[in-house]
């Protein structure tokens, strides 16, 4: 199907565009809560016919008639996503929809396992429009402004499947959009920084560790043509020192993006930074021990899509990111829930002595340290395993066209050690170990500890 010849598709489009872009900013908490109300309505009564969660509902009594609005939300059961997995493919969407007419997409696998699910050409078109929103923040603009967007093109991810498959074939992107730039972030990053050097972006948005490689790679005299004005990052926690260190070397702002193959876009950052979540696209619940959390204070995120005609997302706890909430208003004029602080994924992180958790923020802090400090890329890949509470093991990939490069393997494996000592405590051994590669589906951080047993104290 071309939507472009779809007058209903382009209607309700052209709807969104005028109406979603800027609602955050023209209506008041009052008239959000009750435009919030009839969307969780609307998403509950399309999931009843969907037969993971009829099933579900049924089995516990449920009813959308019970559901009248998000103070109804906590009678709706969580739902997991082996739940999702077992019903896939053809019980995670209406009985009797045609899935040619949807796109799969999965997440990126980074626990070892990929996720599918289904979305439609909405779906895609209002996550562009929740980038957009996030963007107009800064006065960039998407039909003027020259992008570099720096996406996972690889087969079957979100952005494969919104931008690839969804929105270029469709709506002619090249055309369209031809002050956008998309490059792939699987590429050699030399690749990408003289690609970038030559189109001269005033925005770019990426992955953390690619922006990081290339802020090096601009340090080391490539990229001089690159003077953006804001740069945004996705994918990971960004530490403040290898912020500043990108900042410092393209001379430019960084914000933070927010988001999740299963939802698009969950939050960003506005200009006082902080996080406003699109609390017109989902609902957050922060959680401790099935419990909301108070202001300011971590808890797990469960999250519930508002919209979409593909696989609903409802009270869905699988992201598995630790965030903690914010309840006080912003001095800025965005109507919306507001995140304090996002902590990283918990099922890639390292549980230590005392209930001490090591999220994969913590992580990344460390590695980031190889980048700005020792001012290499030289470290390829990585798999950190953790035996045991006391035995933590790093395992590395060195560049092979790098290694007799300074600063020494020696070194590097040094700062690493000292990294994870310092964030592990000293009861903690650390071993590092050299490895020829990672596989593609191997879980890039593996903790053998049984999480069940243990007692969260702290997050790190």
């Amino acid at each position: 199907m071309n939507y472009l010849f779809n007058p209903i598709f382009i209607s309700k489009v052209l709807k969104s565009y005028f109406f979603d872009i800027d609602r955050l900013w023209k209506i008041n908490e009052e008239q959000l809560r009750k435009y919030r109300d009839k969307r969780l309505r609307q998403i509950v009564r399309y999931a009843y016919t969907v037969p993971v969660y009829h099933d579900k509902y049924k089995e516990m009594g449920i009813h959308p008639a019970d559901i009248h609005g998000l103070d109804d939300i906590t009678k709706l059961p969580e739902i997991s996503k082996e739940e999702i997995k077992h019903y896939y493919p053809n019980g995670i969407i209406p009985s009797g929809v045609d899935k040619k007419n949807l796109i799969e997409v999965s997440t990126s696998g980074t626990t070892g396992k990929s996720f599918p699910i289904f979305v439609d050409m909405y779906d895609i078109v209002r996550g562009l429009f929740g980038y957009i929103r996030t963007i107009k923040e800064y006065g960039i603009n998407w039909r003027k402004t020259k992008m570099t967007i720096i996406g996972d093109f690889a087969p079957h991810t979100a952005e494969s499947g919104y931008i690839t498959q969804g929105l270029s074939p469709h709506l002619k992107l090249d055309r369209l959009m031809n002050n956008i730039q998309w490059l792939d972030t699987n590429d050699d990053p030399k690749k990408i920084i003289r690609e970038i050097n030559d189109f001269k972006p005033e925005f770019i948005g990426g992955y953390v560790g690619m922006l990081g490689h290339l802020a090096l790679l601009q340090e080391k005299g490539l990229g001089k043509n690159i003077r953006p004005r804001y740069i945004a990052t996705t994918g990971a926690v960004l530490d403040k020192s290898l912020k500043h260190f990108i900042e410092e070397q393209f001379e430019t702002q960084i914000f933070e993006v927010y988001g999740a193959t299963e939802t698009g876009p969950i939050a960003f950052e506005c200009k006082q930074g902080h996080y406003h979540i699109m609390s017109d696209f989902l609902h957050l619940e922060f959680l401790k021990d099935g419990k909301p959390v108070s202001s300011s204070e971590p808890g797990l995120v469960l999250v519930t899509k508002l919209f979409g005609n593909g696989t609903p997302i409802i009270r869905y706890n699988a992201i598995n990111d630790i965030a903690a909430p914010l309840y006080e208003p912003c001095s800025c004029e965005i109507s919306s829930g507001l995140i304090k602080k996002i902590y990283g994924r918990n099922v890639l992180s390292l549980i230590l002595p005392g209930g001490r958790v090591l999220l994969a923020s913590g992580i990344t802090e460390i590695f980031g340290r190889i980048l700005y400090e020792l001012k290499t890329n030289k470290l390829k890949d990585t798999r950190i395993i953790q035996h045991d509470m006391t035995h933590i093991e790093v395992q590395v990939v060195i560049d092979e066209q790098l290694r007799d490069q300074e600063p020494s393997v020696d070194k590097l494996f040094s700062l690493l050690k000292q990294g994870f000592q310092e964030k592990a405590g000293r009861g903690v051994e650390i071993s590092l170990k050299e490895i020829k590669k990672v596989g593609k589906n191997e879980a890039r951080i593996v903790s053998k500890v049984d999480r069940s047993k243990v007692e969260i104290t702290q997050y790190i």
